[in-house]
């Protein structure tokens, strides 16, 4: 109620207090309620009021989606940037209503299931390397901008639209930036410190040329004001002041050039790819975002938590059509859960909710239910990740349930498994 009172002073420019007027106070998980309550009401906003007489003038002048409360769209799997680059470009695609995805060629209605499938896959087909629009970095196992790709801008528009279009859905995201993105996002200045961040590396490096103490230091990195920069296979220098290239780093100007390096490697190398994202990212979000939240807060909002603890979930778990927590199968299934990989915890979660990725607040927040579903049989678990149900058959023997889990949870995708 309050998070809707606030809401609803900030339409109407009323000046009435509630504690929401400084949600820079507040704690992730309640920023994170803030924004998703404020995410329905503006969605709400979206579907037009209007009688039976007004809705048939306006379904027959302006199509369905006119009157429609949702966002549909059509895309296909198998050409999934290209799609969503066609629907993002149409005028008469609103949205500002909450989204709902049909893919070609399957049937289903989206209660939710689909639509986290569709951020899912698009985020990996666009991080893919043969898009050559992100670089992978095993150091820190993030992806950064390729500053000299051949991908036309829009592409990371879409990018950052995708973001926060799925910020607007409530649906968390497996996506891997240094935090300086969300900095950058944020309207915040990139420093130095955040190298450590992006790259040890490179940080540790710098690091090294700022405390060097000795008069040799240009003899010792016979350094210039320059980066070569590889371009498909051809070295390219890039010069960090002009004339950079003869001008070598020294006692005196070390401070310099790292300032220098450090603005080149955040900012201009990479301007126009970075403002194309920034752009999709604001189409749904007004700046106002600046104001309660700090990069970390907005990388946890888009991303969850990377704390992946079964055993907060466990707690929160319930059961329906026979089963509870101390039935024979729900003891041998929690005991099968803890003891997979990291890895297959993930495909577990996304096979059961349709992300990968913990939710703000971490597992213990995540609605779960586990469901009976027949008798025990050679049927698949399977999930309704619309709703974060498990439909789990009453296998005889743990050895059977291991099995037929694993088989699932490696076979998740599409929705042939719901």
């Amino acid at each position: 109620k309050q998070i809707k009172k606030w809401y609803m002073n900030k339409v109407k420019e009323v000046n009435t207090f509630t504690v929401y007027n400084y949600a820079w106070m507040l704690n992730p998980e309640s920023k994170y309620l803030m924004l998703t309550i404020e995410n329905d009401l503006r969605q709400e906003e979206e579907v037009p009021q209007l009688d039976s007489a007004e809705i048939l003038y306006d379904l027959l002048a302006n199509g369905p989606a006119s009157v429609s409360a949702y966002c549909d769209i059509e895309v296909r799997r198998d050409h999934l940037v290209e799609d969503t680059l066609n629907v993002l470009s149409c005028p008469d695609v609103n949205f500002r209503k909450e989204l709902r995805v049909r893919f070609v060629g399957e049937q289903g209605v989206d209660s939710g299931g689909l639509k986290k499938e569709f951020f899912q896959l698009i985020v990996k087909q666009i991080f893919d390397p043969a898009y050559s629009m992100f670089s992978y970095s095993e150091e820190t196992r993030a992806y950064w901008f390729i500053a000299e790709t051949f991908e036309p801008r829009i592409k990371f528009e879409l990018v950052g639209f995708i973001l926060g279009l799925a910020l607007y859905n409530s649906v968390i995201l497996n996506v891997h930036f240094p935090r300086v993105v969300y900095k950058k996002l944020l309207g915040h200045e990139a420093r130095f410190e955040d190298l450590a961040d992006f790259s040890p590396s490179i940080a540790q490096s710098l690091e090294f040329i700022l405390n060097y103490e000795e008069d040799d230091l240009q003899d010792v990195l016979t350094c210039t004001f320059s980066v070569e920069v590889d371009f498909y296979g051809s070295k390219t220098t890039v010069e960090l002041v002009p004339g950079g290239s003869s001008i070598y780093v020294t006692q005196e100007n070390k401070k310099e050039y790292v300032s220098k390096y450090v603005d080149w490697l955040f900012n201009k190398s990479i301007e126009p790819l970075f403002e194309a994202f920034k752009k999709g990212f604001y189409k749904l979000y007004s700046g106002e975002m600046a104001t309660n939240c700090d990069a970390e807060e907005l990388q946890l909002l888009i991303c969850g938590s990377p704390i992946l603890d079964f055993h907060e979930l466990e707690k929160v778990t319930t059961y329906e059509g026979g089963y509870a927590k101390n039935s024979p199968i729900i003891i041998n299934f929690w005991s099968i859960i803890h003891e997979l990989t990291i890895e297959q915890k993930k495909q577990f979660l996304f096979f059961s909710t349709g992300s990968d990725r913990t939710p703000v607040g971490g597992l213990g927040n995540l609605p779960f239910c586990i469901m009976k579903n027949g008798d025990d049989s050679d049927q698949l678990p399977t999930s309704h990740t619309c709703f974060n149900h498990l439909l789990l058959p009453p296998y005889k023997s743990k050895e059977k349930l291991r099995e037929k889990l694993l088989v699932a949870i490696n076979n998740a995708e599409g929705f042939g498994l719901l």
